[in-house]
């Protein structure tokens, strides 16, 4: 069977420029959007933290430290059993590859 040539990557200029000004005109209109309607990009708004003022602050910040700790712990445990649970994995495999080689050889 003939091995099929690749097709050419060449366009039409017409279609290039046409694609082109779809393009243009697509950003002009979103630009406009963003002109008469400057709440539209909803920016989420910036945690503007505890104020000093606030009678329980230290009790606060201890608690969201303990909870960051709490966090990265669970994430080390998971991380550490998804090695393990790898390691089993990896080792079966092995076991039934050699098992699977040895029965070849016999034959």
């Amino acid at each position: 069977m003939v091995k099929k040539k690749p097709q050419s990557k060449r366009i039409k200029l017409a279609r290039r420029y046409s694609i082109k000004r779809k393009i243009d005109n697509h950003n002009r209109k979103v630009r406009r959007e963003a002109r008469k309607n400057p709440k539209a990009a909803n920016k989420p708004k910036k945690d503007p933290g505890i104020p000093n003022s606030f009678p329980f602050k230290e009790e606060l910040l201890n608690q969201i430290e303990l909870e960051r700790q709490q966090k990265e712990e669970e994430r080390l445990r998971n991380k550490a059993a998804n090695q393990a649970e790898k390691r089993k994995r990896k080792k079966a495999a092995a076991k039934e590859a050699a098992k699977a080689a040895a029965g070849e050889n016999t034959n």
